[in-house]
């Protein structure tokens, strides 16, 4: 399983490319798809595999179960695949999702590594506060995962501290 960690300021160029830095590139091989990022506030790469993962999970959701449906439509009406890049390095990033997400020609882009993904920001977008998290919310978001998903630990932390 790939782990994109760091990040990479680039440009769209005029006929909307993204160069891809030669070390995510290998990360995300061959054939890759672009789709909305986990949080929906834009949009990422995700390695074939791990799309496979989300998409049967996304398709294990009642069609008939009116948010399931909404859910489903709006990732995979966002959804692009398979995905390579040219021999140049660079990938074209689908006209319909590019200006939705300020994706245009000159945009300066900057890439995410979030793990499983590597995420796709519009900088100025990111930088006006989209994709920025105060030390107040980072804080409750620790809290939050540490209550959800590690009670047991944290319960352990209490008692030892």
């Amino acid at each position: 399983m790939a782990e994109f960690n760091g990040r990479s300021l680039l440009t769209i160029d005029s006929k909307g490319r993204l160069f891809l830095p030669q070390g995510y590139r290998e990360l995300l091989g061959k054939d890759f798809v672009i789709s909305l990022s986990s949080d929906m506030e834009t949009l990422a790469f995700y390695c074939k595999e791990d799309w496979e993962k989300k998409s049967k999970w996304l398709r294990s959701i009642p069609e008939f179960d009116r948010n399931g449906h909404v859910l489903r439509r709006t990732i995979f009406s966002s959804t692009f695949s398979p995905y390579n890049t040219d021999s140049q390095g660079r990938v074209l990033i689908p006209q319909a999702i590019r200006q939705e997400h300020g994706l245009v020609e000159g945009a300066e882009v900057l890439l995410l590594g979030v793990g499983s993904t590597l995420e796709i920001w519009n900088n100025e977008r990111y930088r006006s506060g989209a994709g920025s998290v105060s030390l107040q919310d980072k804080q409750a978001m620790l809290d939050y995962i540490n209550a959800t998903y590690f009670k047991d630990l944290s319960k352990g932390a209490d008692d030892n501290g």
